[in-house]
């Protein structure tokens, strides 16, 4: 027979939940969907840096679209090499650079 404080115990585990996303791992570099550029950080971190109507654009996206390719013709764009550039210096933290603003 379970105690007082056996059955709080298991009332409280019935009210617990949790969520799994499925996302999948990508190796760094551009992929183009839809007429779109993405770039994937060394980090994991995935950005729109080029769309239709604009040559060079930054936004962060939660994943790669399903249907995304990797190419590696768009790494020998200038622009998109700076993006790529930048994405990855934000992305690595700095030695030193705690507690500045």
């Amino acid at each position: 027979m379970l105690g007082p404080d056996q059955r709080q115990a298991k009332a409280a585990d019935a009210d617990f939940e949790c969520t799994v996303l499925d996302v999948l791992a990508r190796q760094p570099g551009f992929y183009v969907a839809s007429w779109r550029t993405y770039y994937v950080a060394r980090n994991g971190g995935v950005y729109l840096v080029r769309a239709p109507g604009q040559r060079v654009t930054l936004q962060e996206a939660d994943d790669l679209p399903p249907d995304a390719e990797p190419v590696a013709a768009e790494s020998r764009d200038v622009a998109l090499q700076h993006i790529a550039a930048a994405i990855e210096a934000v992305a690595r933290p700095q030695a030193g650079a705690e507690g500045r603003s």
